[in-house]
């Protein structure tokens, strides 16, 4: 190894075990914490090996860093879900997805190490094993980022999204880079180490950087706003209580805070910093679906309304899943729309 990469491996080493101890304390504050404290561990365990240099085969060591690296994308996977919605809630069978690509790879293991000299169906099945798992790990880290970018936009939090949007990007950036570049294509050199470690690097330095200016809510926990009702806000906050309130604008499919804010002849950020730092909303889907929830609460309790199904009269609130509104519903009142139509004395006819 070149004198540079081995001074990037240990610089990396060093800063991914800083961010470790900054966020270790806080580790029982969040589920984001401590996921975000497993992905430091198991990028440190995987960066080992170029630190220390080679390892031996089976030894206790290697079998740490060869579990660290099968199930970094995994973990990665559950940091982006877990990180990149307020209310997401990670379900078991994701946690199972996550440990997949390790399962696979522990059995093609195994299954070479047993079968030593290897046969010709064992060698092919671990192949397929080895296949399998790179297009598993793509998979994961594919459909994270198209969580990031599909809650990107609802985060009324700048400092949140520009922090969370960075770490996110560099690490798909550097595994995609592993898996597509180096595995799947076969490229090999000294410049694609340096590149490797090069982005580690700049990613942990950035990430303890981001640690010791901002609080750690900023990135990992939805942000306690204070809210700053001044004089000045209130033109676009008559606006913006017109549109919802008169104009119903929630109601609109496909609605944005782009489409909002053009609407009211506002610029978006002075919007969102409204919406965030004087109302107190940290996601755009939750200010609208606020309203829509008021909206179907008082159409539920109408005596015309007594025939008409529940999702009819979500969707006409402006809410596109069912799933998507009995979650909301049940957040804001603590039961099911039908239970809260039977606690007020209206049968569903």
């Amino acid at each position: 190894m070149s004198s540079l990469n081995l001074f990037l491996s240990h610089f990396a080493f060093a800063q991914f075990t800083l961010a470790l101890l900054v966020l270790f304390p806080r580790a029982g504050q969040s589920l984001q914490i401590r996921l975000y404290c497993v992905l430091m561990l198991t990028t440190m365990f995987y960066l080992l090996p170029q630190v220390i240099g080679p390892l031996t085969l089976y030894s206790p060591l290697w079998l740490l860093v060869f579990l660290a690296s099968n199930i970094l994308p995994g973990v990665f996977f559950l940091v982006g879900l877990s990180v990149f919605s307020d209310h997401i809630e990670i379900r078991l069978w994701q946690y199972l997805l996550a440990v997949t690509p390790l399962t696979i790879a522990c059995i093609a293991q195994i299954m070479l190490a047993y079968a030593n000299p290897a046969s010709a169906l064992v060698e092919s099945l671990a192949l397929t094993a080895k296949v399998s798992v790179m297009l598993i790990e793509l998979g994961l880290i594919l459909y994270t980022l198209f969580i990031a970018l599909k809650f990107w936009r609802n985060d009324l939090v700048a400092e949140r999204r520009f922090i969370r949007g960075a770490v996110i990007s560099f690490c798909a950036a550097y595994i995609f880079l592993v898996i597509f570049v180096e595995q799947l294509l076969g490229v090999r050199g000294d410049w694609l180490l340096t590149g490797k470690l090069s982005l580690l690097a700049i990613l942990a330095t950035g990430l303890n950087m981001m640690l010791m200016q901002v609080k750690a809510n900023s990135m990992f926990e939805p942000p306690q706003q204070i809210p700053e009702k001044t004089d000045a806000n209130e033109p676009l906050l008559q606006q913006l209580n017109k549109a919802m309130l008169n104009d119903k604008l929630y109601q609109q499919e496909g609605i944005t805070i782009a489409r909002l804010a053009k609407h009211l002849g506002y610029g978006e950020q002075k919007l969102r910093a409204l919406i965030n730092g004087v109302l107190g909303y940290r996601n755009f889907n939750d200010y609208l679906n606020f309203f829509r929830i008021e909206e179907v609460s008082k159409q539920l309790l109408l005596p015309e309304n007594t025939s008409t199904p529940i999702l009819t009269l979500a969707m006409n609130s402006g809410f596109r899943s069912l799933s998507s509104f009995n979650k909301a519903f049940k957040d804001t009142h603590g039961v099911t729309p039908s239970q809260y139509r039977k606690n007020h004395g209206i049968t569903y006819k």
